[in-house]
């Protein structure tokens, strides 16, 4: 045990962590790429989404309830299996359509526009071309749409395991992204994307 040294002052105790220290910070967030430009942080990408899936819900109903009513009609087993079929062709298809259009074109989906945001090649912020968007689309959405049409062929029994291969892997999606110091999923990675908002410069 030590103590004040003969003559000398007595020796600082070393301060001590408190209970109620701080949680250790986030991922480190890399600076915009440019003046007025920011990455945008996983919360904004994800009320994004939920604003696309609300306008996709709207459009799918229009646009394919006639149709899909059409061969629901069919009456027997080969209509149900016609309409399972259609249901996820037409709705892997929309899906598609929509936001390969939607970044190409417009430079970000309408739930990105509704928040500022703009999916962009990670390079040199330009519009995304057509195999970039298609790469970031399939590997966005393209595993879920093919675990789900397993789903229903393999039905219960092993149903839930792709269920949960799927949810996995939408967590690992969000992992990669709030991981990444410039905010870039594992999507945006395959395709060399990024997704920034404007900012004031």
């Amino acid at each position: 045990m030590s103590g004040p040294e003969p003559g000398g002052s007595p020796t600082p105790e070393a301060p001590q962590p408190s209970a109620w220290q701080a949680p250790p910070p986030g991922p480190a967030k890399a600076a915009g790429p440019a003046p007025g430009v920011a990455y945008a942080d996983l919360g904004i990408r994800i009320g994004a989404y939920i604003i696309d899936v609300i306008v996709q819900v709207i459009l799918f109903a229009i646009i394919g309830g006639i149709i899909i009513g059409i061969v629901a009609s069919i009456s027997g087993a080969v209509g149900a299996i016609l309409s399972v079929i259609f249901i996820i062709a037409f709705e892997a298809a929309f899906s598609a359509i929509y936001f390969i259009y939607s970044w190409t074109s417009l430079r970000a989906s309408p739930g990105q526009k509704a928040l500022g945001l703009e999916t962009v090649n990670a390079a040199d912020g330009r519009t995304v071309t057509q195999p970039q968007a298609i790469r970031r689309w399939l590997f966005l959405f393209g595993p879920f749409i093919l675990l789900s049409a397993l789903q229903l062929v393999v039905g219960s029994t092993l149903g839930g395991l792709f269920g949960l291969i799927s949810f996995g892997y939408f967590v690992y999606l969000l992992y990669t992204t709030y991981q990444d110091p410039k905010r870039q999923g594992y999507h945006d990675h395959q395709a060399n994307t990024v997704v920034v908002k404007r900012t004031a410069a």
